[in-house]
Formats: structure tokens, sequence, C-alpha cells
């Protein structure tokens, strides 16, 4: 019986300890950039799991993590930062400008960032220098011939004539779409 009592009392002590050190605590902090203006929706994760929050709009998040834990600070346009947990509560990140990922974002019609490779669909571009060759006057002919999925037609041949640019579909709802 005193074995049986001794055994079970040292898993006890062993699970309580476990539990003890497997215990998470609040790491919450800003994210700014160089100028100091906080930058909101940056994606903190915390590496090797898939748990994670996005800084709000003043750049403030909260998360809940071991000690040790190494948080992993990302956004487009910007480095990726990373931080060990330690024992303060609180992670202050700078985030510093990419310029080279800068390149790679791609602004939809809507409006939205994405990056290139995360787009399900074509993208054309046209570069300005591309542009600078032709001594076209008319920015719409200039672009005949240079972006795919775009159809631009004239009323006629002459330089300031009327042009119609259609982009990816030749009718809309009302079957107007210039």
């Amino acid at each position: 019986m005193k074995t049986k009592f001794s055994g079970i009392f040292t898993l006890l002590i062993a699970f309580c300890c476990a539990v003890t050190f497997a215990q998470d605590k609040a790491v919450s902090g800003t994210v700014s950039d160089e100028s100091g203006m906080p930058v909101a929706g940056v994606n903190i994760i915390v590496q090797g799991t898939s748990s994670g929050t996005q800084s709000d709009f003043d750049g403030n998040y909260s998360i809940m993590v071991d000690e040790g834990a190494v948080l992993t600070f990302s956004y487009v346009g910007y480095t990726t930062e990373t931080r060990s947990v330690g024992s303060s509560d609180t992670i202050n990140v700078t985030m510093s400008e990419d310029v080279a990922q800068l390149e790679e974002v791609v602004v939809t019609a809507q409006g939205i960032t994405r990056e290139r490779k995360a787009l399900g669909y074509a993208v054309s571009e046209v570069a300005g220098e591309e542009m600078e060759q032709r001594t076209e006057g008319d920015v719409a002919r200039v672009l005949s011939g240079k972006a795919s999925g775009v159809n631009i037609t004239s009323q006629s041949g002459t330089s300031g004539s009327a042009t119609n640019v259609v982009i990816r579909g030749y009718t809309s709802i009302n079957g107007n779409n210039q």
C-alpha cells in the first residue's frame, strides 16, 4: 500500500511540474516602421507552430507564448524580423523596408495589395521605358500590343481620334464598357 501511494504521489508531482513548465505567458508590444509610425496588419507567428496574431490599427499586438519561443514578424514590403521571448512581457519591433520586395507587390483593380506569386491570375506589366520608345501621343495606343488581355481599338487611323480600351473581356452588363 505504501509503495502504491508513493508511486501515485511521484506521478502527481511530476505532472504538476510539467504543467508548471508548460504555462504560456502573454507577450505584447508595438510594431512600428523606421520613422516610428505604427504598422497595422503585421503577421506575428510563433516559429514551429501554426499559432499567431496580427497587429491592430495602432501597431499593437498580444499573443500567448511559451518562454523561449521565437516570434516571427512579417509584412509585405518589410524585412522579416525574429525575436526570442525572454523574461520580458513586452517586445517592441521596428520593421525596416525591403526595397527589393516592394517591387514584387501588385495592386489589383479593387485596390487590394497582394504579392505577385499569391495572385491566381495573370499580371501584365508595361514599364515606363517601353512607353517612352513610342512616338504616339495617345497613351492608349502606346499600350497596344504591350499587355496581354488588353484590346485597344481606334475609330480611325489618325492620331488623336477616339480610342476604346477593353481589359480582359469584350462586353459588360449594359453592353458598354468604355
